[in-house]
């Protein structure tokens, strides 16, 4: 019995070691994967060297949400509020927090029909709103826009910081009206699949 007994210590001494280095392995790839995050941070921060970033992981996908709609692991606590941008790790617009509660938030992404944004063509300095699933309207009939533009937020109306990357033009077409344009534009990150991002929580 005494054998047996020690045996059993043994064990559990033995469960604990292995639950500790399994944390420990978790911690690790955790803080390895905001390394490299941070990495690409350091370069988004060159161009706006007085914004404010949190670092944040995906921890929920809602199946029923066909627009990427996602959870963070951050929240109030953390300095995130409702209406803050949400980037990816090389920068490009991914969405906004439309729910925050302490520990978590959730975002609403640039797919979505209800987001919209002021966005400029970078070459042109066409202005248009940028709005769900991605389009940038209110271009001028006879655009000078065309196929590989780069599109960015001109960060009117106060919620997204000017000069984000928003994505590609792929095509140009007349509007319905025929009074105007609007270009079909390529996310730069798709939002469906970003496992990490960064919230701007201040600008």
């Amino acid at each position: 019995y005494t054998s047996i007994d020690e045996v059993m210590e043994q064990n559990e001494q033995l469960e604990a070691e292995n639950a500790e280095l399994r944390q420990q392995i978790v911690d690790y790839d955790r803080i390895k994967a905001e390394n490299e995050a941070y990495k690409a941070l350091a370069r988004i921060q060159d161009s706006n060297t007085e914004a404010s970033y949190i670092s944040a992981f995906v921890i929920g996908r809602d199946p029923l949400d066909e627009f990427g709609g996602f959870t963070l692991d951050c929240g109030t606590v953390n300095g995130a509020a409702v209406n803050d941008a949400v980037i990816s790790d090389k920068g490009y617009l991914i969405g906004m927090v439309v729910e925050a509660d302490t520990t978590s938030c959730k975002v609403m992404t640039i797919l979505h029909p209800s987001f919209s944004a002021a966005g400029v063509v970078s070459r042109t300095r066409e202005n248009g709103i940028i709005n769900g699933l991605c389009v940038l309207t209110n271009l001028e009939r006879a655009t000078e826009t065309k196929m590989g533009d780069q599109v960015i937020t001109t960060g009117l109306g106060g919620v997204f910081p000017p000069d984000l990357l928003v994505g590609t033009v792929q095509k140009v077409e007349p509007e319905v009206s025929g009074k105007s344009s609007i270009a079909v534009v390529r996310p730069g990150a798709d939002p469906r699949t970003v496992k990490h991002v960064f919230v701007i929580t201040d600008y």
